[in-house]
């Protein structure tokens, strides 16, 4: 399964995760981490229809919520997110490479939670540690007896998809990008879409 949505930006080393790692190239060496470049981050779960849905009320609100508290916890900044159904779309700037790994388990952890509750799951191929389970019962409302154990069944897709946009302008078409996609839940054409975010700019000055 491919992330559509990306490609309007050419293949580049700096990606990682995602349907790549279907390949043996995309298997090959670790993740790329940058502190000094934003990174685009893709969490994508086709298990995320009807009431597991991403843009059903509650569960925004909860996704949100997640996002935003293990931001501040980790320190990460999220300088742009996008709700798109079945998938999200974040553009993120760590405070040191080290962020990347506590925060990415607790966010998928606690998403999975908020948006499945009981039902079976499977996290990234790893069990949630109980701090973080904590954490995410605090962030998501969720009641004690939703704790999760191992089950056969994976709730995200892939492991998550990162690309490292380097240099300002891949920085600005990356928010544009994310911004498009936000609004195209809602609605919009694609077209329509990208016209709404030049329209902004001009509005906003930063065209």
């Amino acid at each position: 399964m491919r992330f559509k949505q990306t490609t309007m930006f050419k293949r580049q080393p700096k990606d990682y995760g995602g349907s790549l790692r279907n390949t043996r190239k995309g298997r090959a060496g670790s993740r790329p981490i940058s502190t000094k470049h934003t990174m685009h981050l893709i969490l994508k779960s086709t298990k995320a229809t009807g009431e597991r849905s991403f843009l059903r009320a509650q569960n925004k609100i909860r996704i949100r919520r997640v996002v935003d508290k293990f931001a501040f916890v980790y320190g990460v900044r999220v300088i742009s997110f996008a709700n798109a159904w079945n998938h999200l779309h974040l553009q993120i700037k760590l405070s040191n490479r080290f962020a990347y790994a506590p925060f990415i388990r607790a966010i998928t952890g606690a998403i999975a939670l908020a948006v499945a509750g009981r039902r079976n799951f499977k996290i990234a191929s790893k069990v949630v540690k109980p701090a973080e389970l904590t954490e995410a019962r605090q962030v998501s409302d969720i009641p004690k007896s939703a704790e999760p154990a191992r089950a056969s069944q994976k709730f995200w897709d892939h492991r998550p998809f990162t690309r490292i946009a380097e240099g300002y302008k891949a920085y600005l078409t990356l928010k544009d990008y994310i911004r498009m996609n936000e609004i195209e839940a809602q609605g919009w054409r694609r077209s329509d879409a990208r016209t709404m975010v030049q329209v902004e700019k001009q509005f906003l000055g930063t065209g």
